[in-house]
């Protein structure tokens, strides 16, 4: 039976590693060691299968000789700074190390961190000192980057299969946050955005999946990014929308969610008896929203020039290019 390409692990290291090895496990090997060399700078000295004629032996010289001996070593974190300090990530690493004593084994390390974790400077603790040259970092970014060159470059003949692998192996680790270090998410907000400037709140379908580590959102409303951009409070998944949850609510102490929920039973505005998820949100004049200077406009055309949504459902970026003074999306 054919194994999944995507993981059905839960957890985001598992699923990330269980993809990435789905991924390698079906390309060709020569296009994993060169995706290898490129993020981590070895060249030639990454050898996995080697191609060898009229090789000398003694007494004889066989035509040819096909030969492979390397034990290739995986360690995924998707938390940026996971290494940063003592503790168990780094006591990971080193018990991992002791794989080194193989002389074919290299241990590869990959983070979401935009640079080498400082720590890999000195990789002390180790089973064995001499292997710390054989423990290589890169990142997600780096191993995205490498791969979009691979399967945009024309001049390179590769398997519409293998470059659809990769590029979904890319789309993974895009959807998991791992190559870029945005903290918001802005949404497409018709109804949402005047629902939230009366509310201080964003409902939407129960379970949706948003990125770990989000701490603003933004509303998408009227063909531009508006201006208001508050703070994720707290995220509420699956809420009964009933008076009996509410009064269950009121009961525990969580005031706020039920009188949010009587409020919006008593307008009609969502089916009693439903599940959402509810963002509770800082409001429109308190000081954890911030205000940009000015709507941010949508010049998102198709190809024929006609206008397009800068997002149907969410797209993720960071405060910082919110805030920097931008007036159009294409500049995000």
């Amino acid at each position: 039976m054919a194994k999944p390409l995507l993981s059905t692990y839960r957890t985001g290291e598992n699923r990330v590693t269980s993809s990435t090895m789905a991924v390698f496990e079906r390309i060709d090997l020569a296009l994993v060691q060169e995706l290898l060399r490129a993020v981590t700078g070895m060249g030639s000295e990454l050898v996995a299968v080697s191609f060898e004629n009229q090789v000398a032996l003694a007494g004889s010289v066989p035509d040819a000789r096909i030969s492979a001996r390397f034990s290739w070593w995986f360690e995924t974190k998707t938390e940026i700074g996971a290494y940063a300090h003592e503790g168990h990530s780094r006591d990971q690493l080193r018990k991992h190390s002791t794989v080194l004593r193989d002389p074919g084994a290299l241990l590869f390390v990959i983070t979401p961190d935009p640079v080498r974790p400082a720590w890999f400077d000195k990789l002390d603790g180790l089973a064995d000192e001499a292997s710390g040259e054989r423990i290589l970092w890169f990142s997600f970014h780096d191993l995205a980057g490498a791969i979009d060159k691979l399967i945009t470059d024309p001049g390179r003949v590769v398997g519409e299969q293998t470059r659809f692998l990769l590029a979904e192996l890319v789309a993974l680790y895009e959807a998991d946050g791992l190559l870029s270090a945005d903290d918001t998410v802005v949404v497409a907000a018709r109804a949402a955005w005047p629902e939230y400037q009366r509310l201080a709140a964003y409902i939407c379908q129960p379970n949706r999946s948003f990125r770990a580590g989000l701490k603003y959102l933004g509303f998408y409303a009227e063909g531009a990014i508006q201006p208001l951009i508050p703070r994720i409070r707290r995220h509420c998944t699956a809420v009964l929308f009933t008076r009996e949850e509410a009064g269950a609510l009121r009961a525990r102490g969580d005031a706020e969610l039920a009188a949010l929920i009587d409020g919006v039973l008593d307008r009609e505005e969502r089916t009693d008896g439903e599940a959402y998820d509810v963002l509770l949100l800082t409001g429109p004049d308190e000081p954890g929203t911030i205000r940009l200077q000015v709507p941010i406009a949508n010049d998102k055309v198709t190809e024929s020039g006609k206008p397009w949504g800068w997002t149907l459902s969410q797209r993720y970026t960071r405060l910082d290019k919110l805030g920097s003074g931008i007036t159009r999306t294409s500049q995000l």
